[in-house]
């Protein structure tokens, strides 16, 4: 399974701005290349309110994915991509789009002459960034689906609890001193075993940083279906039997922010197929696995 973060050079600039302090009026600049030094010097130190100064707090809540801890690894990603490569390219005599990394990605954002002065153009770019970050989470979102189902099928392998039952996870995290999630802490220098989500948490540690049950990754919330509708294959059902879920399992993903964060969203059964589906901003809760009204997504060639 191919990791998100091969695939997000195009996006770096989707989630790197927020949390901005506030700031009256921009930063200008006297050439596109000092804009573009600034840019880089607030990424590296994550500093808010030089971030705030050089795009606007008018657009503080338009470019963040509501997850602290995935924004601020987002921003050290586009600072090692314009450290490592970084040029101008020239649209006019008034406008600039700065490139980066070694894949020569273009920033969302324009660099723009007002005067005497330049400036990045958020108000031109902010549509553009919107759309990206939200591709970026919508396809992070359908990589933990697929890490979800890998974990959950690595779970039932063994008996976690000593009942003699092999059964599926119930929920994403462990209950404290527990193994009754798909994660639990592991102790590598005490050779403990690591937990079925433990690669996908360890690829993502910088992003899951401070990271509570509940609050959503990469501007999406995930959560253990127990049940599945009418529509499923073998009819309505429940997984749990006797209390333990041993007869499937599934799992849903949905936006943290409908169309600030995501648009679709994702679900999946035990039989690997996954599926989308525009809820819309007022969805109701989903507790059960049907497909009926839902597309399936192909897999990833």
């Amino acid at each position: 399974m191919q990791h998100p973060s091969r695939l997000r050079p195009l996006v770096l600039a989707a989630a790197l701005l927020l949390p901005l302090a506030s700031s009256a009026q921009q930063t200008t600049f006297p050439n596109p290349q000092a804009a573009a030094d600034a840019l880089l010097r607030a990424l590296q130190a994550n500093d808010d309110a030089a971030l705030g100064a050089l795009f606007g707090e008018k657009y503080r809540e338009v470019v963040s994915s509501g997850d602290p801890a995935y924004d601020t690894a987002r921003r050290a990603e586009a600072a090692r991509a314009l450290a490592t490569r970084q040029r101008l390219e020239e649209l006019g005599a008034d406008r600039r789009i700065l490139r980066m990394g070694a894949q020569d990605w273009p920033f969302a954002i324009p660099i723009v002459r007002e005067g005497l002065g330049w400036r990045f153009a958020t108000e031109q770019g902010i549509e553009e960034l919107t759309n990206r970050r939200i591709g970026a989470n919508e396809r992070n979102a359908i990589y933990v689906m697929n890490a979800i189902v890998d974990a959950q099928r690595t779970y039932a392998q063994a008996d976690r609890d000593g009942d003699g039952v092999l059964q599926y996870a119930t929920k994403l995290g462990s209950s404290p001193g527990k193994r009754d999630g798909l994660y639990w802490p592991a102790d590598a220098a005490r050779a403990e075993e690591q937990s079925p989500l433990g690669p996908l948490v360890a690829a993502a540690s910088t992003e899951l940083a401070g990271h509570k049950e509940g609050e959503p990754y990469g501007g999406y919330r995930f959560r253990i279906l127990t049940r599945q509708g009418a529509s499923a294959p073998g009819g309505a059902y429940s997984y749990v039997i006797n209390g333990r879920m041993i007869a499937g399992f599934a799992a849903i993903a949905t936006p943290a922010e409908w169309g600030k964060t995501g648009i679709m969203s994702f679900m999946i059964s035990h039989n690997g197929r996954l599926y989308e589906r525009n809820l819309g901003p007022k969805a109701p809760a989903i507790t059960s696995f049907d497909p009926a009204g839902w597309k399936e997504v192909p897999p990833a060639p």
